[in-house]
């Protein structure tokens, strides 16, 4: 295994590419800790840095035939800031419909009698939401967390359009009303 370790980057690539384990493993331990290290320069939080390198690592062990890059470094770097960049943006649009939510429910932030922390907010309706049918909850998140249009959602599951509808409809309904029990107006 030391020889690996020491060994070039093109080097270990090519033996990924035959599946050897012991290359992907060398790759890991040379470029986990950096990588977890840049990623913190996009995402402030530890964890959720770890795990975009961490699932990063899963991708590239699926498709170590596949990978066909001049430079490791700089292929890793990239794919570590596109899914930080990623993970951004689904936070922002999570974010975004946290608030709405709030706001359709007649909850406005300046009226809250204590300052609810998001993670708590967070908390509250993904607890709201595990009490929810499975099938109305999965077509919500695809539509309001991912941004996937109701027909592409429809297409995924095998239902019609209509029936996307009236189950995000009625998942949105519901947090509505288990909202406005914890933030009467």
């Amino acid at each position: 295994m030391n020889e690996l370790n020491s060994s070039s980057d093109e080097f270990l690539l090519k033996r990924l590419h035959e599946g050897d384990s012991r290359a992907f493993t060398a790759i890991f331990s040379k470029y986990y800790r950096s990588l977890v290290l840049y990623c913190n320069s996009f995402v402030t939080d530890r964890t959720e840095c770890e795990d975009i390198v961490m699932n990063l690592f899963v991708k590239i062990w699926e498709h170590r035939e596949s990978i066909d890059v001049k430079s490791l470094k700089s292929f890793l770097l990239s794919c570590v800031r596109h899914d930080c960049l990623d993970a951004i943006k689904h936070r922002k649009i999570k974010e975004t419909y946290a608030a709405a939510l709030l706001d359709s429910a007649g909850i406005k932030s300046a009226a809250l009698d204590n300052y609810i922390l998001y993670d708590e907010l967070e908390k509250l309706i993904n607890d709201a939401l595990d009490s929810l049918d499975a099938k109305s909850v999965a077509a919500f998140k695809m539509s309001r967390w991912e941004g996937i249009k109701y027909d592409d959602i429809a297409q995924q599951m095998n239902v019609s359009r209509r029936t996307i509808e009236v189950r995000v409809t009625n998942v949105v309904r519901q947090l509505r009303e288990i909202l406005k029990k914890h933030f009467p107006k």
